[in-house]
C-alpha cells in the first residue's frame, strides 16, 4: 500500500452530505469554516478526495456529543468499507462515563480499532484531570496512541484552558511510554507545544484543520514552527487534514509555503506517519514507500 501522502487525522464520515451545526457546542466551527466544513463531507466525497490527491490517512473517532460507541461503529464501518485508502482507525470514549474503559476495549477487541481520541475542551475535562488516568494507564501498557485536542477550539462553552499543552507535558511525564499526539499543534502556544515535543520523544503534533500558509510569516503566531519542523522535531510530526476542515486540494499545494528541505518534507508529508502506524497496527508502511509497491 503506497502513496505520496499519509494523513494522520480525517474525521468520521458516513453517507451524510452535510450537517446542521446550529444550536450546538459546535456552532462556532460554522463560522470560522463555513461551507468547507459543514458540506461535502460524505464518505464518498471523502475516498474520491482521497483517491485524486494520491492519499492514504488514518480516520479517528473524534467525538464531542452523543454517544462515542456509535461514532467508533461508524470509524469501524468507513475502514473496513475502504481498506486501501483507511489504513487505520482510532476509537474514543468518555472518561466521564462509568464505563469509559469498557467502551474502548470494545472498540479495540471488537471494531478493530486502536489508541483513544480525547477532546479536553468539549469534554470540559483536562487532559491530566484523574479522571483520565485508567485510561491513559490502559493505552501506555496496550501499546495504543492518545490523540488530545490541543490549543484552540471553537466550542460555544468549552474554554481554551483546556487545550494548554503543559498538561500533555505532564502526561508525557506520568505515561513515558504513551504514544501521545498533540493535534491542531497547540496555537496560540505554540513554542509551548514545539518545547513539550523537544522534551518527550514520545510525543508528536499534528497541524490539522490548519492551513500551511497561515503557519508562516510573522503575523500569525506560528512562527518558529517552520523552522522546527526541518530541525529538532522533524521526526515528530504528522500531516493532517482534520478533513473536512482542511480539504486535501488546498492542504497538499500549501505544504510549499513551509520551505521543508526534502527530507523533512517526507518525514512530514508521510515517513513519519508510516513508522507510527506500522508500530502501533503492524502495518508494513515504512517498507512499502522504500520499495514503492502497492499491495
Amino acid at each position: 500500500m503506497n502513496a505520496r501522502y499519509i494523513d494522520f487525522r480525517i474525521r468520521p464520515a458516513d453517507d451524510a452530505t452535510s450537517v446542521d451545526l446550529e444550536g450546538t457546542d459546535s456552532e462556532g466551527y460554522t463560522r470560522v469554516y463555513g461551507n468547507e466544513f459543514t458540506g461535502g463531507r460524505s464518505l464518498a466525497h471523502l475516498i474520491a478526495e482521497m483517491e485524486k490527491n494520491d492519499v492514504i490517512g488514518v480516520m479517528q473517532a473524534e467525538w464531542e456529543e452523543g454517544d462515542p460507541v456509535a461514532v467508533n461503529e461508524q470509524v469501524h464501518r468507513a475502514v473496513t468499507a475502504h481498506p486501501d485508502r483507511l489504513v487505520a482507525g482510532i476509537a474514543t470514549t468518555d472518561p466521564r462515563l462509568p464505563d469509559a474503559l469498557e467502551i474502548l476495549k470494545h472498540a479495540h477487541d471488537d471494531l478493530g480499532l486502536r489508541g483513544w481520541n480525547f477532546q479536553p475542551g468539549f469534554l470540559k475535562v483536562a487532559a491530566n484531570d484523574p479522571v483520565a488516568a485508567p485510561l491513559l494507564k490502559y493505552c501506555q501498557e496496550n501499546g495504543h496512541p492518545v490523540t488530545i485536542h490541543s490549543g484552540i477550539n471553537f466550542s460555544e462553552t468549552g474554554p481554551i484552558s483546556f487545550g494548554h499543552p503543559s498538561a500533555l507535558c505532564e502526561i508525557a511525564c506520568a505515561y513515558p511510554g504513551l504514544v501521545i499526539v498533540a493535534s491542531h499543534g497547540g496555537w496560540p502556544w505554540v513554542t509551548e507545544t514545539l518545547a513539550v515535543l523537544w522534551k518527550h520523544r514520545n510525543v508528536y503534533a499534528d497541524f490539522g484543520a490548519v492551513a500551511p500558509k497561515r503557519m508562516v510569516g510573522p503575523k500569525g503566531g506560528w512562527e518558529p514552527v517552520a523552522h522546527w519542523m526541518n530541525t529538532m522535531v522533524s521526526d515528530q510530526v504528522l500531516l493532517a487534514s482534520d478533513w473536512p476542515m482542511m480539504r486535501h486540494e488546498r492542504l497538499i499545494p500549501e505544504l510549499d509555503y513551509l520551505q521543508l528541505s526534502e527530507e523533512s518534507y517526507d518525514k512530514y508529508t508521510r515517513g513519519n506517519a508510516a513508522r507510527l502506524i506500522d508500530s502501533i497496527w503492524c502495518t508494513r508502511l515504512v517498507d512499502h514507500l522504500k520499495t514503492g509497491a502497492t499491495s
